[in-house]
């Protein structure tokens, strides 16, 4: 990988309300520790899961305003995670279950975008295997994929199955995290944790790419795919290296050729989680107050120190190459 790093500075600011434009949302709760994002354009909301609050909630667009989508630990619903809403048939699929929370059952949640019902609950457990699912994305097709973090495997769930199905196994996507997928539907990127972000080839499963073994894409949590590139929270690193950063791809999308640091050292930025695209603009998690959790027994010792969470917003296009 070519290690041409580029360090952008990018400025946050909020505008006046008068223009409906804004670049972050502050949320209420500062105890909630919102792992997973996701945008519906048709709600022209946001939607947040909740580490420690096992819920989800509501943002609207417009106004900021923030309710519950579902409440706590509704439907048996975990400690939260990754999220996805697909507009196009009316779903909120959440992963719930959470690392240090012992004998947590995975499971990928799916339920009905305007009446949060719940429609299915797919649990993966098995005898030979330990899984915490992670992040996900969607296909053109409305098959997920599914990450599994302790099973270093992708799982997939085909539109009206009723159970996940593994796509692959492999200790080539060691501990993966992030996932995203390109814009023919051709390619998956998986965000490893120590083999950095992988490109898998659907059809044939193999890996279009070797081992990140510089560092430049390893420890990724959020991953999205736009216009042609990869972009990433990068906090699975020491602290001091969190940062939001585009990893530009070859011109055949199966390798990452370049950097792009476009926020870091920013102290809203501090253990930054995952974000979600927006048409042009990326929605990042900053100041999670995830490094405030007692992630056993998801409390906090020290409230007084939580700060507030917001959401950023970058402007993609504003971007030198964007």
């Amino acid at each position: 990988m070519n290690r041409f790093i580029i360090a952008i500075a990018v400025t946050l600011t909020l505008f006046g309300c008068e223009d409906n434009t804004r670049t972050f949302y502050v949320l209420d709760d500062k105890e909630l520790v919102p792992e997973g994002i996701a945008y519906s354009k048709n709600e022209g909301a946001y939607f947040l899961t909740s580490v420690a609050k096992s819920k989800i909630i509501r943002v609207d667009e417009t106004s900021g305003k923030q309710e519950d989508f579902i409440a706590a630990h509704q439907d048996g619903y975990a400690p939260g995670v990754g999220i996805l809403v697909d507009d196009q048939r009316g779903l909120v699929h959440a992963l719930g279950a959470y690392a240090a929370v012992p004998d947590s059952l995975t499971s990928l949640f799916t339920f009905d975008l305007k009446s949060a019902k719940l429609l299915q609950r797919y649990d993966l457990q098995d005898e030979k295997h330990t899984h915490l699912l992670n992040d996900l994305i969607l296909a053109e097709d409305g098959t997920l994929y599914v990450t599994d973090s302790f099973d270093s495997s992708v799982y997939s769930l085909a539109p009206n199955a009723d159970s996940l199905k593994l796509f692959i196994r492999s200790n080539e996507i060691e501990s993966p995290n992030g996932i995203a997928i390109s814009e023919d539907n051709t390619k998956l990127y998986v965000a490893s944790f120590s083999k950095g972000v992988r490109v898998i080839d659907i059809a044939t499963k193999s890996f279009l790419n070797e081992p990140d073994i510089q560092g430049e894409s390893q420890g990724i949590d959020g991953l999205e795919f736009y216009k042609g590139h990869l972009y990433g929270i990068q906090n699975g690193l020491q602290i001091p290296l969190h940062n939001f950063r585009k990893l530009v791809l070859n011109p055949q999308q199966d390798r990452i050729t370049a950097i792009e640091v476009i926020d870091r050292d920013n102290k809203e930025l501090k253990v930054p989680l995952t974000f979600c695209i927006n048409g042009n603009q990326a929605v990042v998690i900053g100041n999670s107050n995830l490094e405030f959790l007692d992630q056993k027994t998801l409390s906090f010792p020290e409230p007084d120190s939580l700060k507030r969470t917001k959401l950023l917003i970058y402007d993609l296009q504003a971007l030198p190459n964007g």
